[in-house]
């Protein structure tokens, strides 16, 4: 069902900071573009955020790990899936070209978890 590893989101309050340490202590290019720098990683990216958009992740939580996407052929499948297993994933919303499943992060060991398809 589910495809791949796509993305992972880190929250920073020092941009330049995490992504020294990409770079320095394991080789990685990491391209930057305003207030994300992203490191590929074979076909999936950790994106480091920075600036107004992660602020309140950082404040709720402090640095880190803010989401985790994962792909998916077909979302309905997934969210029938989890709802077998005692998950409500609810609808998925529509979000540039994709479908979008948001796991409560209760579900998946504290972590936000949104599993997408490229169904629009």
């Amino acid at each position: 069902m589910l495809k791949r590893l796509d993305t992972l989101e880190v929250a920073t309050s020092d941009l330049n900071d995490a992504a020294a340490i990409y770079e320095k202590n394991f080789g990685f290019q990491v391209k930057r573009e305003g207030d994300t720098a992203i490191v590929k990683v074979g076909a999936a990216e950790i994106k480091l955020r920075t600036g107004e958009a992660v602020a309140p992740a950082i404040a709720a939580n402090g640095e880190g790990m803010m989401g985790l996407w994962l792909e998916a052929d077909d979302v309905d499948l997934v969210a029938a899936a989890l709802k077998k297993a005692g998950i409500d994933a609810g609808a998925p919303r529509r979000d540039v070209g994709r479908r979008v499943l948001a796991i409560d992060p209760k579900h998946a060991n504290q972590v936000p978890l949104f599993i997408f398809d490229r169904k629009a």
